[in-house]
C-alpha cells in the first residue's frame, strides 16, 4: 500500500468551521512503512451542493424526480514535491498547507432535501501500485454581516388592525428589530389599543425559517417554525403593553446561493376566543456577526 497512516490536520485546532474568505492552513502527516517509488501526490479541496426530492405525477413513471449536483469550490495542488518521481524509505513526513476561501461560498447546509459539503482530499499514487486516498470534512459560514446597513441597527414599527362585527377596532403596533446573529436577545413592545376591550387570547411571535431548493427542472418551498414566543397575560385593558423576548437559536444565516436559498420571517398572531384572529409577517436577515442595535426601548 503506498501509506500505512494519512492525517490531515487544521491548525485552527479542535474547531473544523471556517468563514468563507477565510485563509485555512494545516499540515499533512503521512507514515509510509515500507520503500518504494512515489509517482504523485495531490490535495484537493472541495466543495459540493446537491438537491434531490420527488413528486408524484398522474401518468407513467408517476413520480418524478428532480435532482441536481454542482461544484462549489475546487483547489487542486501538488504536495510533497520532494517525494514525486522518488524513491523514499519508511518513515514519516509532513508537509503544510494553505488555501484561500473564495468570499462568496454558500455556507455549509444539511436537510433532507439537500446539503453542502466541503472537504479535504489527499491522494497519493505509488509506482504499480493502486492509489490511495483519505479526506477530512469541514464546514464553511458565509460572513453575513448587516452592521452597516441602517435599517437593521434601529427598530422597526409593524402595525396590526381588526376591525369587529360592530365596527369596534383594535390595532396593535410591534417594534422589533430585523437582523440579529444567533445567541441574540431579540426584543418585541407590543402595544394594543383595544377600545371595546374585546377579549384576548394569545398572541403568538415564531421566528419561521424558509428554503427554497432550486434544480434545472423545478424548485421545491419548505418552512420550519425555529422559535416561538407566547404571550396570555392580557389584562383586556383599553390600552396595554407587553414586552417579549426570544433568544436566537444556532441556525444557518440568511443566504441566497442559485441551489438553496434561505430566508426568515416573524409570524405574529394574535388569537381571539370568540373571533378570527388576526396575523402578519415581517422579513428579517439571520447574519453571522451580532448586530449593534440601537436601545430599543427607553
Amino acid at each position: 500500500m503506498p501509506w500505512q497512516s494519512c492525517d490531515i490536520i487544521f491548525n485552527s485546532g479542535s474547531t473544523d468551521c471556517f468563514y468563507a474568505g477565510d485563509i485555512i492552513t494545516g499540515t499533512v502527516v503521512v507514515n509510509f512503512q515500507q520503500k518504494q517509488k512515489i509517482e504523485r501526490f495531490n490535495l484537493d479541496v472541495v466543495g459540493i451542493s446537491k438537491a434531490s426530492w420527488t413528486r408524484p405525477m398522474p401518468t407513467i413513471p408517476y413520480i418524478k424526480v428532480y435532482s441536481d449536483t454542482g461544484v462549489v469550490l475546487n483547489i487542486n495542488s501538488d504536495i510533497f514535491p520532494e517525494l514525486q518521481g522518488k524513491t523514499i524509505v519508511p518513515g514519516t513526513y509532513i508537509h503544510p498547507f494553505y488555501f484561500s476561501l473564495p468570499p462568496d461560498l454558500p455556507s455549509s447546509f444539511k436537510s433532507s432535501i439537500a446539503k453542502v459539503f466541503y472537504f479535504i482530499k489527499v491522494q497519493c499514487k505509488a509506482a504499480y501500485k493502486f492509489k490511495k486516498k483519505t479526506s477530512a470534512p469541514f464546514n464553511v459560514l458565509r460572513n453575513v454581516d448587516v452592521n452597516h446597513l441602517d435599517e437593521f441597527l434601529v427598530p422597526t414599527f409593524t402595525e396590526m388592525h381588526k376591525i369587529f362585527w360592530d365596527s369596534t377596532k383594535l390595532s396593535m403596533q410591534l417594534q422589533t428589530h430585523t437582523g440579529f446573529a444567533p445567541n441574540q436577545i431579540v426584543s418585541f413592545e407590543v402595544m394594543i389599543c383595544n377600545e371595546s376591550r374585546v377579549k384576548l387570547s394569545k398572541l403568538s411571535i415564531t421566528l419561521v425559517r424558509e428554503i427554497e431548493y432550486n434544480v434545472s427542472s423545478g424548485y421545491l418551498k419548505q418552512e420550519k417554525k425555529v422559535e416561538n414566543v407566547t404571550w396570555n397575560k392580557f389584562k383586556n385593558e383599553e390600552k396595554e403593553v407587553c414586552n417579549l423576548s426570544m433568544k436566537i437559536p444556532p441556525t444557518n444565516p440568511s443566504s441566497n446561493y442559485s441551489m438553496i436559498k434561505i430566508e426568515y420571517k416573524f409570524s405574529v398572531t394574535l388569537d381571539f376566543p370568540y373571533h378570527f384572529s388576526v396575523h402578519k409577517e415581517i422579513p428579517v436577515t439571520i447574519s453571522t456577526v451580532p448586530v449593534m442595535h440601537v436601545e430599543l426601548f427607553k
